[in-house]
């Protein structure tokens, strides 16, 4: 009888390659669907800072909840957005209530307003009782936010740099503007803000001249009823002066470039000398020759007109006299050179009334108290 055996080593089982694909198909399927909740939560979390905290508080566990978000807004590794502070400490408010803590969700909606008096919760996410505390929290604090351009351009003379003023609550304030050297350079506000206001402040002195560059600050102090500053934020405005050069003055005439306008024909020596001489010799001769004749006086008074007649030479010849042509010529130099002058006036002038402000405006934050 012959016996056949089978070898179970030797079986193979003809799996088709489709169905293997299938099978791989369906297990990278089920593979992802169980770490996707997972991966989710660590994506979240390494995206969200809140993620671990929103999940407490949806998860309705408010003890977890306010521990992880105060741990959020304490810490000093984790840089959380001004955005993100303001959500931490809304949902820090909520569930402080839902704790039954009413005096940490003021307190936490407070400090919320003090940092962001701009910001409203959202109604259809937060119930009324939340929305209501928050609102009763609102109308008691002063505290302001202030937003300028970021970059603005002052040109013409009507030119201003608008400021917008947000407030908590209706309150008093003053809005000024401090100088590079810290002294009050205009006042923008003082009164009362509601929910916002704009101001605008002219960048020019009283004569209408801009003013120097440096660095400025809007200053807004929220006040109480006794008057007194609560709080006080700032901006800081950085301000440049853009022109053309001055163009300089024309150097004054040097006296190289001018012509002599007078002359003067001789020293006068000569005139005076003969007169004199002339003189002398009429009074003397007489006597020199021993003549006794009866006109000596007569001789005498001669004499005396002929020295006269020399020094009235002396006075002629020493006399300057004009020259026309110098005198001409000169004056056309000197007009030149005045009309030189006014036009460098009237280009430097030009030149500053199209100078312009270029402004850029830094963060709003909270004066330190002094």
């Amino acid at each position: 009888m012959v016996r056949s055996s089978v070898r179970l080593d030797r079986v193979h089982l003809h799996v088709p390659n489709a169905l293997r694909r299938a099978i791989a198909l369906v297990a990278l399927t089920m593979l992802v669907a169980a770490i996707a909740p997972w991966m989710s939560t660590v994506q979240a979390q390494r995206t969200d800072p809140l993620a671990r905290a929103m999940t407490a508080y949806r998860g309705l566990d408010y003890d977890d909840a306010a521990t992880r978000f105060r741990d959020l807004l304490n810490s000093t590794t984790i840089a959380l957005t001004p955005l993100e502070r303001s959500r931490a400490r809304m949902f820090l408010g909520a569930t402080e209530i839902f704790r039954g803590q009413r005096e940490a969700a003021i307190t936490a909606f407070r400090d919320l307003l003090i940092a962001d008096p701009r910001y409203r919760p959202d109604e259809l996410i937060f119930p009324p009782e939340v929305s209501a505390l928050f609102q009763e929290t609102r109308l008691g604090v002063r505290a302001v936010t202030v937003t300028v351009p970021a970059n603005a351009e002052i040109r013409l003379p009507a030119d201003r740099l608008p400021i917008r003023v947000y407030a908590a609550a209706l309150h008093e304030i003053r809005a000024q503007i401090v100088g590079p050297t810290g002294s009050v350079e205009s006042i923008l506000h003082v009164g009362s803000v509601g929910d916002s206001l704009e101001v605008l402040w002219n960048p020019r002195d009283a004569l209408g001249r801009l003013r120097d560059p440096g660095r400025y600050l809007v200053r807004v102090a929220s006040r109480g009823p006794d008057g007194r500053t609560e709080r006080e934020v700032e901006v800081p405005l950085d301000i440049e002066r853009i022109q053309q050069d001055s163009l300089p003055h024309p150097d004054p005439l040097a006296p190289s470039a001018l012509r002599p306008e007078t002359i003067v024909r001789s020293s006068g020596v000569r005139p005076l000398l003969t007169g004199l001489v002339t003189a002398a010799v009429i009074a003397v001769l007489p006597s020199v020759v021993g003549s006794e004749e009866p006109g000596m006086g007569v001789r005498v008074g001669v004499a005396g007109a002929v020295g006269v007649a020399g020094v009235i030479g002396l006075t002629r010849a020493t006399t300057p006299r004009p020259l026309p042509e110098n005198i001409d010529y000169n004056r056309r130099q000197r007009d030149q050179w005045q009309r030189e002058v006014d036009r460098v006036i009237a280009e430097n002038a030009a030149r500053r009334a199209a100078a312009r402000l270029q402004i850029r405006a830094g963060v709003v934050a909270p004066v330190k108290t002094r």
